[in-house]
């Protein structure tokens, strides 16, 4: 496990890149603060939502806060930021699931404040022509992915829900890392099968590298051809036991995380943060997909027609707003339970304390932007994504 993880961060420093910019009101006495951004991934509009309307600044004057002089350093690889947040170099950062468990079980964790980003279906292609059809096909494969990684995750989940193991070498799949992302573009010599990432992948697919198999929702590209019948679009009958149907299976979750000290030292900076992303984020459902890649795909992989595409699936698209919930803290906990890709398990106390620290700023931000969305939308059971009481209600949770 300690290889893999040393394999995934050194992935990641390579594709860490300097910082991207400062914003600076010019103020002598502002708070200056850094900020780990994922502009590769789609909380990337947000972020530049908040940099181009000086959202982050508007909102701290408007709560009484110190003036801010926010420094934004970009991570192409999230799980870099890490290393950054946990040394103090970094007050504020933007972590996946993978990298946000890691914290919470550390011995002086980040704490979550908001979802910044999140629902990538992490498609696992092929090439044309591939022997591969369904899963059963992928026993004696080779894989290619970025270890310890969400799309790591995603394999081994898949794995425990269809063959009742999450440990690919029990199959006789290994499992490879990737040397640069861009080669989760295509197929390199000896891999059978890659398990990418959008809009990426849908780029590949669009370009004929790569031929989806399945997905990360349970639903089956246009390569698949199994039990349930051929073509895109099926569920795979084995998601049914992942205990995160009918969302994926991984719920994948990209989280504002902010460090202890500087929480307990400046509430109101990160309450105006949270009051920036949810203002960000309300501007940002209002328009159209070509409007949001104009402002936030600089970055992105893919072409505009596969970004277009994948701005429907992310999770601030469809929810409409950041705030934490039961069920997106519940999936953690479960999460860390894969001794695959985790060395200690993250404990319902655990993620209550930490979390809970969270609690009264997040409420502060939510009664400032007049209490959007409104309560209802939190335990809304149609929605297809686990959710439920929101932050501030978290002395009612069961984890």
């Amino acid at each position: 496990m300690e290889t893999t993880r040393r394999q995934f961060l050194a992935a990641g420093a390579a594709l860490a890149t300097l910082p991207l910019c400062r914003v600076s009101p010019a103020f002598a006495e502002a708070l200056k603060i850094s900020m780990g951004v994922g502009l590769a991934n789609e909380q990337a509009a947000i972020i530049r939502q908040l940099q181009n309307q000086k959202l982050l600044e508007k909102a701290a004057e408007e709560l009484g806060a110190e003036q801010v002089d926010a420094e934004y350093l970009n991570f192409p690889v999230l799980l870099r930021m890490l290393q950054g947040i946990a040394a103090g170099q970094l007050q504020f950062g933007n972590l996946g699931s993978t990298p946000c468990i890691r914290t919470l079980t550390s011995g002086d964790p980040a704490v979550p404040i908001g979802i910044i980003g999140g629902g990538n279906t992490f498609p696992l292609q092929v090439p044309k022509g591939s022997p591969i059809k369904n899963l059963d096909d992928l026993k004696g494969k080779t894989v290619l992915t970025i270890l310890g990684s969400d799309l790591h995750l995603v394999l081994v989940r898949m794995l425990e829900a269809h063959f009742g193991t999450p440990d690919p070498k029990a199959l006789g799949i290994n499992v490879r890392n990737i040397n640069a992302l861009a080669e989760l573009s295509h197929a390199p010599a000896g891999i059978d099968a890659v398990v990418s990432l959008e809009p990426m992948a849908g780029a590949a697919e669009a370009a004929g590298d790569l031929i989806t198999l399945a997905r990360n929702d349970g639903k089956t590209g246009p390569a698949y051809d199994g039990p349930e019948g051929k073509g895109a679009g099926l569920t795979i009958a084995s998601f049914s036991k992942t205990p995160f149907a009918p969302e994926a299976y991984y719920p994948h979750r990209i989280w504002w995380v902010v460090r202890q000290e500087f929480l307990k030292s400046n509430p109101k900076v990160v309450t105006a943060l949270l009051v920036a992303t949810a203002r960000a984020t309300e501007a940002l459902v209002a328009m159209k997909p070509a409007e949001i890649v104009a402002i936030g795909g600089e970055n992105w992989t893919g072409d505009k027609a596969s970004q277009e595409k994948w701005i429907p699936t992310v999770l601030w698209e469809r929810r409409g707003w950041n705030w934490i919930t039961e069920g997106d803290v519940k999936t953690l906990v479960g999460l860390s339970t894969t001794k695959a890709i985790f060395k200690d398990e993250l404990s319902a106390d655990k993620a209550r304390k930490v979390i809970g620290l969270g609690a009264d700023v997040a409420k502060a931000a939510y009664d400032h932007v007049g209490q959007k969305p409104p309560a209802s939308a939190f335990t809304d059971k149609s929605a297809g994504d686990i959710r439920g009481r929101p932050v501030w209600e978290i002395k009612d949770w069961s984890l």
